[in-house]
């Protein structure tokens, strides 16, 4: 048996520091202009985009649009750009970290169940959509939500089809006929799947539900909040028996005794909202994706951890299933197309079932009150309510700049029964009692400690997509309870040594840098996600992206190099 062991002048600071020094792209620049490409997961796109632009040129945040029966040509909308006020300080709109000008990370925000089939296929069209200015027709790189399990891995290996991947994956060796794939491993190598950034999955709702036009202005009314947090992002309490009615289609309306006692016994009524309170009524409308989403995949896990045991009435059950990346279909109503005006509803609306809609940003965009009365119309009152990304809400947003809708978020009662807010603290609570695979306490390889599985194994470096998972309903205090990892999917192998260096110098600067990690004025923070705990970043570094565990051959490299010699080798 081998132990490696390390010293404590290999702390987390020293690795990286010395891992910044010789593999950074200011160290091991590509010699020409040389662009990368990737996709998938919407959940955590903002700070993906914000990140690859601090690293790298900035380049467009491609979204996805139109609806989920077919597509249509993608449309740019960047973030804002990062500025870091810490510590080596860098203002991303003008200073980017690789200095030479030659890496370029280009990103299209679709969903999980794409990015996964991008990166198997090796193919850019997998994304659902292609940006007419990306000339590659190939990826390098993408993210996603929903992990990964061993007979995904399987199929990455030595073929097959079904479960995550949603393909037909020739064994090695095999021409691949309609419809079929080329086997990934005996191209490109291993796959090499970790988590990137914790996230939380916002329960997303407008605060404004009623809108009244009189004689040329228009007067807002605003839900009751009892205890309002003092940034103005929300409040809203939700426990686990009212999130499992509200999204089962048990409670339909905001007027529903169950929350307004869970509100501090009051009505959600605006006080100053002229309506008799015993007429009061605002219909709740819940909004989720159409798409297969690694977002629904946290958030369905977590309702199926939890709402097994909730009453429900006139004979419902808990819908959500386990290991689901879409929603069930027993609760999906209505389609919403983004970009075609979220007032009127879309035909078949019913409260009780969502209303649909592609990508987070679609279903920002429907929950957000955005239609103003006018003479023509001089009330619109609606209340929706969905879950998406915090960055896509208050306060993140506010760093983001993903849009200007102002959605506030819910509070969350916890397995302990703690009431917790969706911020990166809470996230990080939720996911941090876990150990890298084959690690001590401070993230460093010992062979031995196989409780968490092994580092070769893909499957290992992510929790289950299974109500089972410790993240499903996590136990640690201030934990908040509907969180998931975005996960970073590359290859072992890339085709050439600049493709190998943009992607290399980029994970190492993402899982070194305090512009990503740095409590609550780094990047990941700002956007109201959470960096890994050091301890995995260092497992992560060591692992994939040094030679420190040379005996595991792990490390990803070029076509000829490392264990990327193989002759059917061609690299990603």
């Amino acid at each position: 048996m081998i132990i490696l062991k390390y010293s404590v002048a290999t702390s987390l600071a020293s690795l990286t520091a010395a891992m910044l020094l010789a593999g950074s792209a200011n160290a091991a620049a590509p010699s020409t202009l040389t662009n990368v490409f990737g996709g998938g997961a919407a959940l955590v796109a903002e700070e993906l985009w914000q990140a690859a632009d601090c690293y790298g040129n900035e380049t467009d945040l491609y979204i996805a649009t139109g609806n989920p029966l077919g597509s249509t040509t993608p449309v740019v909308d960047n973030p804002a750009p990062f500025n870091y006020t810490g510590a080596a300080a860098q203002d991303c709109s003008t200073a980017h970290f690789e200095t030479s000008g030659k890496s370029s990370l280009n990103y299209l925000s679709e969903n999980s169940g794409n990015g996964i089939k991008s990166i198997y296929a090796h193919d850019i069209t997998r994304l659902g959509v292609t940006p007419s200015a990306w000339a590659s027709p190939t990826v390098q790189f993408s993210f996603s939500e929903t992990a990964l399990d061993a007979n995904d891995v399987s199929i990455y290996n030595a073929g097959g089809s079904g479960g995550h991947v949603g393909l037909t994956v020739v064994a090695p060796g095999v021409t691949p006929g309609a419809g079929q794939i080329a086997n990934p491993s005996q191209y490109y190598g291993a796959l090499v799947q970790v988590p990137a950034i914790i996230a939380p999955v916002a329960i997303v709702y407008d605060p404004v539900y009623k809108k009244v036009y009189n004689s040329g202005t228009v007067t807002e009314y605003k839900l009751n909040i009892h205890t309002p947090r003092a940034d103005g992002s929300g409040g809203l309490k939700l426990n686990v028996a009212t999130l499992c009615q509200v999204f089962n289609g048990q409670i339909v309306d905001w007027n529903d005794p169950a929350l307004k006692k869970l509100n501090g016994g009051v009505s959600f009524e605006d006080p100053s909202d002229p309506t008799p309170a015993k007429s009061w009524s605002v219909p709740l409308q819940i909004v989720g994706r159409s798409d297969s989403a690694g977002a629904t995949n946290v958030f369905s896990r977590h309702l199926a951890a939890v709402c097994g045991g909730v009453t429900y009435t006139g004979g419902v059950t808990n819908q959500y299933p386990d290991a689901a990346s879409t929603l069930p279909s027993t609760l999906i109503g209505a389609t919403y197309v983004k970009g075609s005006g979220s007032n009127p509803p879309p035909s078949g609306e019913t409260v009780g079932k969502f209303t649909v809609a592609n990508g987070a940003d679609g279903v920002a965009e429907y929950v957000a009150f955005t239609r103003t009365p006018d003479t023509n119309t001089t009330s619109i009152t609606q209340g929706r309510i969905g879950y998406t990304g915090v960055d896509l809400a208050l306060p993140a947003v506010l760093s983001t700049g993903a849009n200007t809708y102002g959605l506030n978020t819910a509070t969350l009662q916890n397995h302990n029964n703690q009431w917790v807010a969706p911020t990166a603290a809470g996230a990080l609570a939720a996911f941090a009692s876990q150990l890298p695979p084959q690690s001590d306490a401070d993230g460093t390889y010992d062979a031995s400690v196989t409780t968490n599985g092994l580092r070769a194994n893909p499957q290992d470096w992510v929790q289950p997509n299974l109500k089972s998972s410790y993240i499903a309903d996590p136990v640690a205090p201030r934990s908040y309870p509907i969180t998931g990892t975005a996960n970073a999917l590359v290859y072992s192998c890339y085709s050439t040594a600049n493709r190998f260096k943009v992607v290399d110098g980029f994970m190492i600067w993402f899982y070194s840098n305090n512009l990503i990690a740095a409590k609550n004025t780094g990047l990941l923070n700002s956007a109201g996600s959470s960096p890994l705990p050091a301890n995995w970043r260092k497992a992560v570094l060591q692992t994939f992206f040094n030679s420190a565990l040379a005996s595991l051959n792990l490390r990803i490299n070029q076509k000829g190099q490392g264990a990327c010699t193989a002759g059917s080798i061609t690299g990603g």
